[in-house]
This record gives structure tokens, C-alpha cells and sequence, in this order.
């Protein structure tokens, strides 16, 4: 049997049970009527999925061609499918956290790196994202949003990984050369505003849709692009592992960093999804690991807070208030402003009043774009809430999406209220980075390295 939700129109197949919801509009099961003709029936057009997608993959068995693939594509990502010259994918993997059987999942690629692994010629090197230690838990039992940072690392050290670091290190790389580059834009009057670069959906998404915003949008690698570069640059020298036997993993929440792939020296991404799927294979009891710390490369709390939206806002403006001011940004001294779908955070220095604005979810976007003048730094997110909510998250129940996504993000914020080391520049990772290797931020040897450019992808698409 099928029923349709009379408020917007989703297709239920099968039997509605007690407490059911509708996973989109979220009104109870009385709200459905049972479709009785076939005239009554939408014809749902389900995403396709190309066999090359390096983010995700559907397992054909499992569809039932309901449609919530391609309610979430249009709707939620914003993505818009006029007379495209091929199927448009951002890669964001929302449509998996939608897909009520599980036919969509991230394509795997966590057994070919435990192949490598079990290489004895190999030396792996794995770097993990902040939002996976506040959702890892979710896959074996623990409170929404639980701080699960030393079992994590516990866990990867149990699978092999020869060295764990914490991608935070490539976080506080990202905020010193974007302060720098946002300095560098007001001083030279260049383009402005500046948008972030640590999605790469959103910048896949500005290359199709918004071309004229590219020049707009930071030169900077994400987090994992310049810290994979780094290690296989600098690191991976100061240990002597030859560049043939060295692999680089990234662990992250994000489907969209296996399209980035393709751009940085990272040479695998695993989500967190892979991640329990290799414990619970591995018969590795999650619960019962002790808290294990990270090898080197760690970052400071202000790259911790880059898994939750206007984590990378408050990084960058930390580390542009100390580069313009020579003092720490405090708390007191960020005015902020909570508007219907974006957030403004405004600094003033030496007598000026910096606007910047956050915002996540394209539609959001698409709201501020008229009005973005307004603004000298914008931070851009495709997904709920930033990267916890990221398509290689483990799915969570759609009617308690929004209580889970505030407790990862009040994690997160909590491990930066209580931290030492809580600005880029005072990290002594972050100090000797560019003492030995980097010199300065925009120098020369950071631009090969941490720098990249965007492409324009409109004509391939439209």
C-alpha cells in the first residue's frame, strides 16, 4: 500500500506504523491518505547515480523508488536540473541521511585501505575531522553528540594505522593562511567579500551555479588539503618513508572530500560510517577501549570547532584580529546576530567594524547572495549545521535530527571553552610548521603547497 503526506506530498510505501513522521514536513502518520488510484500517484524521479560518483553509490536492491533522493537533491541541496548536459552532483551526501531503506551509502573504500594496512611495505598515516568523534558514538550506543576522541584514536590505532593525527593541525594551517589572504584582500582593496573554502560541495556548487563567484572564494585548500600536503611534503621526509610507500587517509563525515580527492595528496577518504562498519567487522569492542592520545600534527580548539558552523568564522577571525592587532580576539568582543537563515558575527578593529556572515544550506545561500556586499568574509556550508551533519555521518532519525545536530555542535564548542591551546598561532605544531618549513603564511613555499584554484564548471554542466 502506498500513502501520500497531504502537506507536502511524500510518497509512503508499506505499512504506517505507530508513531510514524513524515521524514520531510515531520507531521504524524493521521496527516497521510492512502493513494487509492494510480491517476492520484506522482511519477518520482529518483537521483541518478553515476557509476563514477566517487562520494556515493546506490545499492540497486534496496530502492524503492520513493523519491526522497530527489526531493532532498532539489529541495534541501538547491540543486536545479534544467536541461543539464549531465546528471549534477555535489557530492554532499544528504541524500543518503534521507534514504528511508539504505540504498544509498558512501561508495566504501574503507577495506582497500585496510588492505593496505596489512601491507608490511606500507605506512599508513590517517587524519580525523572533528565532527566524527562527536557522532562516532552513535553506532554503538552512547548519548548523541558524546566527546569520543580517545576511543576513536584507541580504534584506528586497533585497525593498524601507523600514525593518527588530528586534521585540527590542518584546521589551524587553514585559519593563519586565510586570515592572511583576507588581510592581504582589505589591504590591496582586491575582491570582497571572501568566501571560505573548506567545503567542497559548496565549491563545486558556486562553480556550476555562480561562476562569478570564484575570484570571491579563498584560494585556500581545506584542512585535509593542506594537511595531506604537508605530511607527504614535510612530514613524511622528517621521517624518511619513501613517497611510493607512504598513504594518506583522511576520516571524515564529509562524502564530498572523495570528490576532493581528485585535487589534494590525500590518497583515500573514509567516512564515519566506513569507520564503524571496519570496528564492528573487526570485532573491536568500541565500549571497552581506553582513551589513547594522537601521535603528532594536533591542532588547537579553534580548529576543533571547525565541524560545527561558524567554527571556521571564529578560527580565521582569531587569527586576522592577531595579525591586524597583535592581541587575542575574547569572546565579549564578538557581536553577534541571529538572522532568519544566516548568522552575522562583527568585529571591530582599529576603529572599523568587520560584518561577516555564516550561513549553511544552498538555499540559504541563494537568500544571501543579494545581499552579500554587506559583508567583507562569509563562511559557506552545504551541509545541516556544518560538517556533524555531513552525508557520511551515521544516519540519525529525521525527527530527531535537530536535537542531535545541537548536542554534537555544543560538544564541540565545549572542548573550546575549556581549552589550553585555543588559537592557531599559539599552537606549537602551528609554530613550528612555519618556523621550519612554511616561513610565513602567503609566502611562497605556503602557496605551492596550501594554496589551490577553483574551476569553472558552468559550461561543462549547462
Amino acid at each position: 500500500m502506498k500513502y501520500k503526506c497531504q502537506k507536502c506530498g511524500f510518497i509512503h510505501e508499506g505499512e504506517l506504523r505507530d508513531g510514524y513522521y513524515c521524514p520531510f514536513c515531520k507531521v504524524s502518520l493521521f496527516e497521510f491518505k492512502e493513494i487509492k488510484s494510480k491517476k492520484e500517484e506522482p511519477v518520482y524521479n529518483r537521483v541518478f547515480v553515476d557509476p563514477d560518483n566517487p562520494a556515493l553509490m546506490r545499492i540497486e536492491e534496496k530502492c524503492i523508488k520513493c523519491g526522497a533522493c530527489s526531493n532532498t537533491c532539489i529541495n534541501i541541496v538547491n540543486i536545479r536540473y534544467k536541461n543539464p548536459k549531465k546528471p549534477i552532483c555535489i557530492n554532499c551526501g544528504q541524500c543518503i541521511l534521507t534514504c528511508p531503506t539504505g540504498a544509498l551509502v558512501p561508495k566504501y573504500d574503507y577495506n582497500k585501505v585496510l588492505d593496505l594496512i596489512n601491507n608490511p611495505d606500507k605506512t599508513v598515516v590517517v587524519m580525523t575531522s572533528p565532527a566524527v568523534r562527536v557522532a562516532l558514538g552513535d553506532a554503538f550506543g552512547y548519548k548523541a553528540g558524546e566527546f569520543l576522541e580517545g576511543k576513536m584514536v584507541a580504534a584506528l590505532k586497533e585497525l593498524g594505522f601507523d600514525y593518527i593525527f588530528d586534521t585540527t593541525f590542518g584546521a589551524d594551517l587553514t585559519s593563519m593562511e586565510e586570515a592572511a589572504e583576507l588581510q592581504q584582500r582589505v589591504k590591496n582593496e582586491d575582491v570582497l567579500p571572501m568566501f571560505t573554502s573548506c567545503c567542497p560541495s559548496w565549491v563545486k556548487y558556486a562553480s556550476i551555479y555562480h561562476p562569478e563567484l570564484l575570484k570571491n572564494i579563498s584560494t585556500c585548500k581545506s584542512p585535509i588539503g593542506m594537511q595531506a600536503a604537508y605530511v607527504r611534503k614535510f612530514f613524511s621526509k622528517e621521517k624518511k618513508i619513501k613517497e611510493k610507500n607512504l598513504v594518506i587517509v583522511a576520516l571524515t563525515p564529509c562524502t564530498a572530500k572523495k570528490y576532493e580527492l581528485e585535487k589534494n595528496d590525500c590518497d583515500y577518504v573514509i567516512t564515519t560510517s566506513e569507520m564503524t562498519l571496519a570496528i564492528k567487522e573487526n570485532n573491536i569492542d568500541f565500549k571497552k577501549l581506553p582513551d589513547v592520545n594522537y601521535d603528532d600534527l594536533v591542532g588547537s580548539s579553534s580548529g576543533t570547532i571547525y565541524g560545527t558552523s561558524g567554527g571556521v568564522m571564529l578560527s580565521a577571525l582569531r587569527c586576522f584580529y592577531y595579525m591586524e592587532t597583535g592581541h587575542h580576539l575574547l569572546s565579549n568582543m564578538i557581536y553577534t546576530k541571529e538572522n532568519d537563515f544566516y548568522k552575522e558575527y562583527n568585529v571591530k578593529i582599529n576603529k572599523r567594524i568587520y560584518k561577516t556572515a555564516v550561513v549553511y544550506k544552498m538555499e540559504n545561500l541563494e537568500k544571501l547572495l543579494p545581499i552579500k556586499d554587506e559583508f567583507t568574509f562569509i563562511e559557506v556550508m552545504n551541509c545541516n549545521h556544518g560538517c556533524i551533519g555531513g552525508g557520511g555521518q551515521i544516519p540519525m532519525p529525521i525527527i530527531n535530527q535537530k536535537n542531535i545536530l545541537n548536542r554534537r555542535s555544543k560538544s564541540l564548542m565545549k572542548k573550546d571553552e575549556e581549552a589550553i591551546v585555543k588559537y592557531p598561532y599559539n599552537n606549537p605544531a602551528i609554530k613550528k610548521a612555519y618556523k621550519i618549513h612554511l616561513k610565513n603564511p602567503l609566502s611562497s613555499i605556503s602557496m605551492e603547497n596550501l594554496h589551490t584554484k577553483h574551476n569553472n564548471l558552468s559550461k561543462e554542466f549547462s
